[in-house]
């Protein structure tokens, strides 16, 4: 009677096994040609125009990223901290103007840009380096502007905070840099986004200009107002060029942070300057473009 169930019971568990790697098996072989049929330039393409994708216009160059970000839910901060370079130093600390009112900085300070021009001098240009151009630019016509040099990682330390909390971190640097400096009226918020070159750069009279685009968050009473004064200067852009603006983002609830430090000010504003693909040659172009703009508005 035990060898009779015992053997039964051996006949079973093989059968179990056999039945097991055949479905690991078929699984292996469905996962192969889904992902390959996925990968097809065709499907890509397809992916990345559909709803969820365009809306978010970020890159993706496989499905794992499609995966990880639209049914995983990878976190906005994850994907914001990837692709970082090193902090740059102030080239003209004595550019940054007595009295200001336009108070520039940059919670994502290591984001990079490709280099052309700063090739020379062994760096990879960060959006660093265009706030510190467009303060340059804006203090040529008139308008007093410093840019916030302190390291952010550097609070993100001190307050044992990682770096999904870069937003807590520069708001702290908002507050002293306006109590240091009452005349400030204006804080703009400078970043690059994640996106196919093509989708970050267009061409104005044989020049090449990173695109624009403004961020604003909705999870905070005020946020008509900033929505208002991006939309300003949104129209004096479209003026020039209407591909050179990739429009007003309006961002709210949960997955994302839904404020941008603009509960801050009225006049607080987050622009995405073109990508990780852009040279820093087109954002310059974009740079002296937009301090005409904000000469007109800010007036």
């Amino acid at each position: 009677m035990k060898k009779r169930f015992k053997g039964k019971k051996v006949n079973y568990r093989s059968k179990t096994i056999f039945f097991f790697f055949l479905v690991l098996i078929s699984f292996a072989v469905s996962l192969s040609f889904f992902s390959s049929f996925l990968q097809k330039e065709e499907v890509l393409n397809f992916l990345i125009e559909s709803t969820l994708l365009k809306e978010n216009k970020k890159e993706k160059t496989n499905i794992l990223d499609f995966l990880l970000d639209y049914t995983i839910g990878r976190k906005e901060e994850e994907i914001e901290s990837s692709g970082l370079g090193e902090y740059v130093k102030d080239p003209k600390p004595t550019e940054n103007k007595e009295n200001p009112i336009i108070y520039i900085y940059n919670t994502h300070q290591t984001e990079e840009y490709k280099g052309d021009v700063l090739n020379d001098y062994n760096v990879t240009p960060t959006v660093m380096h265009l706030s510190y151009k467009l303060r340059e630019e804006l203090n040529k016509r008139g308008l007093n502007t410093i840019v916030e040099t302190t390291p952010m990682k550097e609070i993100l330390k001190i307050n044992n905070w990682n770096y999904a909390a870069s937003y807590k971190a520069s708001k702290l640097l908002m507050q002293d840099a306006k109590e240091k400096n009452p005349t400030l009226k204006y804080f703009i918020d400078f970043h690059r986004d994640a996106i196919p070159y093509e989708s970050s750069v267009t061409t104005i009279n044989n020049k090449d200009y990173a695109k624009i685009m403004f961020v604003i968050g909705t999870d905070h009473e005020n946020y008509e107002k900033n929505l208002e004064l991006a939309t300003k200067i949104n129209e004096k852009i479209n003026k020039i060029s209407p591909n050179l603006s990739r429009g007003i983002i309006k961002k709210g609830g949960k997955g994302v942070n839904g404020i941008y430090n603009q509960d801050f000010s009225a006049n607080t504003l987050l622009f995405e300057i073109g990508g990780q693909y852009n040279k820093i040659s087109e954002v310059n172009n974009t740079v002296l473009l937009l301090a005409d703009i904000l000469k007109e508005v800010i007036e």
